[in-house]
């Protein structure tokens, strides 16, 4: 059987509906906002440390350059024990003058 309902009883129910709705929508977006927020913060955070790892990779390239170079600079490669101790290289002459006379 079908009751009848006042106008006033539906326009209560149906505020209360909306406001239920609203509610629900409100903190669904809240949620997916905070997610959202949450993601932006966490990939900064991980951008600003590969950067600080670039930066020591960096130092350390460059530090492993100057090394490189100090130790294969030609007046340190003359002060050696090893270079002092070789033997001179020998004069040969392959072309002599009589080789280069025209006949």
């Amino acid at each position: 059987m079908y009751q009848k309902t006042t106008l006033q009883t539906q326009a209560k129910q149906a505020a209360k509906l909306l406001i239920i709705t609203l509610s629900s929508m409100i903190i669904v977006l809240l949620g997916v906002f905070f997610m959202v927020t949450n993601d932006s913060a966490q990939k900064g955070y991980a951008l600003e440390q590969e950067k600080l790892k670039n930066e020591t990779l960096k130092a350390e390239n460059s530090g492993l350059n100057s090394k490189m170079t100090d130790s294969s600079a030609f007046t340190r490669i003359n002060e050696d024990q090893k270079t002092k101790e070789m033997q001179p290289p020998e004069n040969k002459q392959y072309v002599t003058k009589k080789d280069n006379e025209v006949k």
